[in-house]
């Protein structure tokens, strides 16, 4: 490959931006949000901004492990080196296990989401239809899958965009009656379920945040990294955080914020009183969309990951086959059974299963960027001894870890303060103490990796470049469709 071929392959930093927020926006939004408001009240707005300076110090913390030490691996790698392999093995496997409870997260939200039309048809069956659809389509191509995405990448910034220009005209202007304006969060108190509610709100939070792996995982292909990566995190930060912050202000702003559950979007909800044409439809559907394209892309990386277990030897060699396409088809198929198991939940707990899937989800994210946190703080001065001309991008060193990882560590345990997350809590704890359990049990098996992490390393490598290909192929479609949408048409 020419010098110019490998430079027009790599990500730009739009490129990268892209991918990053296209990861981040999911259900943990266009859903959670309406949960969170009801647990904490006008403060939800605290938390939300709250956990976009965490997600900005845990991106940098990855971003810095990433420069300083380029693996073609993800956090696992980073973990197994500063921990052990006991520890990359349950990171990794905890990893596997928080994808499935997101797939059935966004599974959940998307039956939430198509129930506005057909109520009649329960939501076990709806999670099935996706679940079998998304399957087929994984099984596929991954240059197919890569298309899929990169149409609905941007779907998910429209919607909040759209929201947000349409929640001012609402808010402020009389447009379709009285504009409420600062009413409905100035006659209320900010910590309106007191300061319980509000912890209790931060792990659901935390999860509308969770999914920035990527960054780590795509460092590699970007150009000029040591320039680009330190954009990519903060126009990641901010630009995730303010969508977050000010679609959820004017949430607050349209209705009470006793109006708002997790039985519909609060997105769609919010709109449904000015009774405009097809707006609450239009918004539902690309909402819709935008959930299936998350756990579309969590079906993937998730059954890639079993892939690279198995590779590994950390997983049964069953799991290590793939197709003449580079699809893991046996790792996929195992791991998507779960979302039947998840189908059969629902249908005994329709009001809770998003509560608990979410939960128990968020509480998992929560040990893997704890991890970061800590890896980075450990690893952090040998890595530099090595690369003597590296500037530094992430701030306060070694302080904002341990304020950063104190605070995660609050959010795990917040958990616990709402009685209706005590299930997720528990759930949470029981897969982490069984996959401890399970590594401590098989660990003589694994004795011809305990040499380490540059096994690790290695046996990481094609699993993470045939995820980077369609991810990089999903960000450069992504810009090149926007560039084309930008770019005056010529007139005659």
């Amino acid at each position: 490959m020419t010098s110019v071929q490998n430079k027009s392959s790599k990500m730009s930093a739009f490129s990268l931006t892209m991918l990053a927020i296209g990861s981040i926006i999911g259900a943990g939004m266009f859903l959670g949000v309406g949960l969170t408001i009801k647990l904490s009240g006008p403060s939800i707005i605290l938390a939300y901004a709250l956990m976009g300076i965490l997600m900005y110090f845990n991106l940098s913390f990855l971003a810095e492990l990433s420069l300083l030490d380029p693996e073609k691996g993800s956090f696992q790698t980073y973990a197994a080196k500063a921990f052990g392999p006991g520890v990359g093995f349950v990171i990794g496997w905890l990893y596997w296990i928080s994808g499935i409870l997101v797939m059935s997260s966004e599974a959940t939200a998307a039956a939430i989401f198509s129930a506005l039309w057909l109520p009649g048809i329960p939501l076990w069956a709806f999670m099935l239809i996706y679940s079998v659809v998304l399957t087929v389509v994984n099984l596929a191509d991954p240059r197919g899958f890569g298309k899929l995405e990169s149409g609905l990448a941007i779907i998910k910034v429209i919607a909040l965009i759209g929201f947000i220009l349409l929640g001012i005209g609402l808010a402020f202007f009389p447009l379709f009656g009285t504009a409420p304006g600062w009413h409905n969060i100035s006659n209320t108190p900010f910590f309106a379920q007191g300061l319980s509610g509000f912890a209790g709100s931060l792990l659901l939070v935390f999860y509308a945040y969770s999914g920035t792996s990527v960054v780590g995982l795509a460092i590699s292909e970007s150009s000029d990294p040591e320039k680009t990566v330190p954009k990519v995190v903060l126009s990641t930060s901010g630009i995730v955080t303010s969508f977050y912050v000010i679609s959820v202000l004017f949430l607050l702003l349209l209705h009470p914020w006793t109006t708002y559950n997790a039985s519909t979007s609060p997105y769609v909800s919010a709109l449904l009183p000015y009774k405009i044409p097809i707006v609450q439809s239009l918004m539902n559907f690309v909402i819709l969309t935008a959930t299936l394209s998350a756990m579309s892309a969590s079906m993937y990386g998730t059954s890639r990951m079993l892939n690279a277990l198995a590779q590994q030897k950390e997983a049964p060699n069953f799991f290590n086959k793939v197709t003449p396409k580079a699809v893991p088809r046996r790792a996929l198929l195992f791991t998507n059974t779960f979302l039947v198991a998840i189908a059969f939940l629902s249908y005994i707990i329709p009001n809770k299963i998003y509560l608990l899937v979410t939960g128990a989800s968020g509480l998992l994210s929560l040990v893997n960027v704890l991890t970061i946190s800590l890896a980075h703080w450990r690893l952090r001065p040998k890595l530099l001894e090595k690369r003597h001309g590296h500037k530094t991008h992430v701030l306060g060193y070694p302080t904002s870890n341990f304020i950063v990882t104190a605070i995660f560590v609050g959010v795990f345990f917040s958990a616990f303060a709402i009685p209706d997350q005590r299930a997720s809590f528990f759930l949470g704890l029981g897969l982490i103490a069984v996959t401890a359990g399970v590594y401590f049990l098989v660990r003589h098996k694994l004795g011809a990796k305990s040499e380490g992490p540059k096994n690790m390393a290695e046996h990481h490598t094609p699993t993470s470049e045939n995820s980077l290909h369609t991810l990089k192929h999903l960000a450069q479609e992504t810009e090149k469709r926007i560039s084309e949408g930008l770019r005056p048409k010529n007139r005659s």
